[in-house]
């Protein structure tokens, strides 16, 4: 299996805390995403965790880790950054976590030179106050611009949109109840072949939960597109450090029974992220 989501920092996590929790749930690999900056909601904070914390783990483990990078993409110096990261071995870019609306240029800056590097980006989507690549209905655009990105959509706002009935985010991020067809994520990954999505934490859980009657033909219909992912905090595979329990625990169980058989399962788990960094 490859992890495709995956911290340091966050809930106090080191290094060693990333490779326990790979062994913890049997998978082989992590791809490991920084946090440069959250432009604008706030500096520092336990889950601000840099570009050079992943290459230097990466050097530790380097059958077990998969670097990305992550910048401030309000500095003037940032492509030379990414571009300076990607000749020390960066297979990706992201996690884009700040509170820039997706349509900013600074944003369609840096995607241009993925689109150059042929790179997977996965960017945290999350309407409301907090604003983290809002405007979503503005990713068909750089999807469209930027074919040989691998855009990796990720988070609350994301998975909301699973159903065509999305609430206000003001009310609830994490909408539950039976998912209306045609939202437009099954229609986005179906309509975009750069579009891939990322099953990680609460959101993903969520979407595939809130109506399983409908993820199964979801996961049958994308199941290409789909990429095993947990964005889980604890620190041993088991749940240590996060009292919910780890998030493994819950999606590898959901997607084995959603999966329409093994070949399909076998992509989610691991085949689809392998074809992203090859």
């Amino acid at each position: 299996m490859i992890d495709c989501h995956q911290h340091i920092g966050h809930f106090g996590r080191s290094a060693e805390h990333v490779i326990a929790h790979l062994d913890g749930i049997g998978a082989a690999k992590a791809w490991l995403l920084p946090l440069e900056d959250r432009g604008g909601i706030g500096g520092g904070g336990t889950d601000i965790f840099p570009t050079e914390v992943a290459l230097e783990t990466a050097a530790r483990w380097p059958d077990r880790i998969v670097p990305f990078c992550h910048v401030d993409i309000r500095r003037e110096d940032a492509l030379a950054r990414i571009t300076a990261y990607a000749e020390r071995g960066c297979k990706g870019y992201g996690e884009q976590k700040q509170s820039i609306p997706l349509s900013d240029p600074r944003i369609a800056r840096v995607l241009a030179l993925c689109n150059d590097l042929g790179w997977p980006v996965t960017f945290h989507f999350q309407e409301g106050a907090r604003g983290l690549n809002a405007g979503i209905e503005h990713l068909p655009v750089l999807m469209e611009r930027f074919p040989h990105v691998r855009f990796v959509g990720h988070a609350q706002s994301f998975w909301a949109h699973i159903s065509a009935q999305v609430p206000d985010p003001r009310e609830t991020l994490y909408p539950k109840g039976p998912v209306v067809p045609g939202g437009l994520v099954d229609r986005w990954l179906a309509d975009f072949p750069n579009l891939y999505a990322d099953l990680s934490a609460g959101s993903g859980q969520n979407a595939l939960t809130r109506d399983e009657e409908f993820a199964a033909g979801f996961v049958r219909r994308h199941w290409r597109k789909l990429l095993f992912a947990t964005d889980c905090p604890c620190r041993d595979g088991h749940g240590e450090g996060f009292p919910p329990g780890c998030v493994a625990r819950e999606t590898l169980p959901l997607l084995r029974r959603l999966a329409p058989g093994p070949a399909e399962l076998e992509a989610i788990l691991h085949g689809n992220a392998e074809r992203l960094i090859a």
